[in-house]
């Protein structure tokens, strides 16, 4: 028996029942697409990102480079020369004075039997304030009387005597014409009646002097009664009931000082450089500082016409009603003024003024950006604004600050100093 037996099977061909069969490769997920593409997708973002910061370098170093160019202009503060208004409003200190005052001094002596008024009391003209006795003027008083009505009854004598004198007279000059009286008669009456007319002239001085003496006494007595001069307030009384008072004592004190205060004098000295742009009429509100926003109407009054040498101001007054006497004398006032400079005035910062030996100057920006010196004169000094009379127009641009360093001709890069 043969049998064809079959040939063996090549190596790794083998065919084992128990072999599974060979596995399939699997396709990609949905999942990991997605995070290839976020990871795509940042990758060219960052590339993004970077092209830009590489743009923005670019423009930094253009506007460095630009800046650079310019480093040789310095930059400097600058503030504007602004023209003053056309009227100048001033507040200046003052302070309050009785329309007229007036101390109350007695002119009689003797002892105060009363007073009737006393301090700060409202009086009116002629009001009775006190009452003084005065004894001595009393009896001195009936003395000159019956002396003046001796001196007239003597000269009533005198006439008589002197009539007298005139009738004898007549009788002996008949008598002497006849041949019958002497001449040393004559002449005897004649004399006689000169000497009583001399009388009779004597009579009428002496009559005129004890009437003289009569009115003076007369005067010191209506002295006993102190009355007011004018009308206002009783500002001081210096004497109680019984004290003794001594007429034109120029030691003693007064007996009562008053002051009219219904219209009130504001006494303000007003500087140099408006002494003149002061007018009489004009008017001047006056304010205190305790009540703020409110003024009182006033008008100015007088000048004194001199300005003082040593403060270089002029006195002015200003006339204030006062009838509800809302202000009292001696108050601190502030009165406002307007005046017209006499002068056009530029205000400038106090930093931009710098001094030299040729005096004042400011640094003017010109519109190529150029510093050039301007020799001023200055007025009123308020501490961070200037007053410039003389060498500025307005609307200048000026160098706050400018410093010793910088030149004459100097090319800067302004800076307004509300962009500070």
């Amino acid at each position: 028996m043969s049998a064809t037996t079959p040939p063996p099977a090549p190596a790794g061909h083998g065919h084992d029942p128990h072999d599974a069969p060979e596995a399939v490769p699997a396709r990609p997920s949905s999942l990991r697409l997605a995070i290839i593409a976020v990871l795509t997708l940042g990758a060219v973002g960052a590339l993004g990102v970077a092209g830009v910061r590489a743009r923005n370098q670019q423009l930094a170093e253009r506007t460095e480079a630009a800046t650079a160019m310019h480093s040789d202009r310095p930059r400097v503060l600058t503030a504007t020369a602004e023209r003053a208004p056309a009227r100048v409003e001033q507040v200046l200190p003052a302070s309050a004075a009785p329309w007229r005052e007036s101390p109350l001094y007695a002119r009689t002596s003797g002892y105060l039997k009363g007073w009737k008024v006393d301090r700060g009391d409202v009086v009116t003209e002629g009001q009775l304030l006190a009452e003084i006795e005065t004894p001595e003027v009393d009896a001195q008083l009936l003395q000159a009387r019956a002396t003046l009505a001796e001196s007239r009854a003597t000269l009533l004598r005198n006439k008589a005597s002197a009539e007298l004198a005139r009738v004898n007279l007549d009788r002996l000059r008949q008598s002497y014409e006849r041949g019958v009286s002497s001449r040393q008669d004559f002449d005897e009456s004649d004399a006689a009646l000169k000497v009583a007319l001399a009388t009779v002239q004597v009579s009428d001085a002496t009559i005129q002097a004890s009437e003289a003496n009569v009115n003076r006494l007369e005067t010191l007595q209506k002295f006993q009664k102190v009355t007011a001069p004018f009308a206002g307030v009783i500002t001081a009384r210096n004497y109680d009931s019984g004290a003794l008072v001594i007429a034109d004592s120029s030691g003693g004190r007064e007996i009562f000082h008053i002051a009219a205060i219904d219209t009130l004098r504001v006494q303000a000295d007003v500087p140099q450089t408006y002494a003149t742009s002061v007018k009489v009429g004009q008017l001047a509100p006056v304010s205190r500082r305790e009540v703020p926003g409110k003024e009182f109407p006033g008008t100015v009054g007088r000048t004194l016409q001199s300005v003082n040498v040593q403060t270089r101001t002029l006195r002015v007054e200003v006339d204030v009603p006062n009838h509800d006497h809302a202000l009292l004398p001696g108050m601190y006032l502030q009165v406002r003024f307007q005046f017209e400079p006499q002068s056009a005035i530029v205000r400038v910062p106090g930093a931009a003024v710098v001094i030299r030996a040729e005096g004042a100057k400011v640094a003017v920006i010109d519109a190529d950006g150029r510093v050039t010196y301007q020799v001023v004169k200055l007025g009123r000094d308020y501490g961070t604004v200037v007053e410039v009379t003389e060498g500025l127009k307005g609307g200048e641009r000026l160098v706050v600050r400018p410093g010793d360093d910088l030149a004459p001709g100097t090319l800067v890069e302004p800076v307004a100093a509300t962009d500070k």
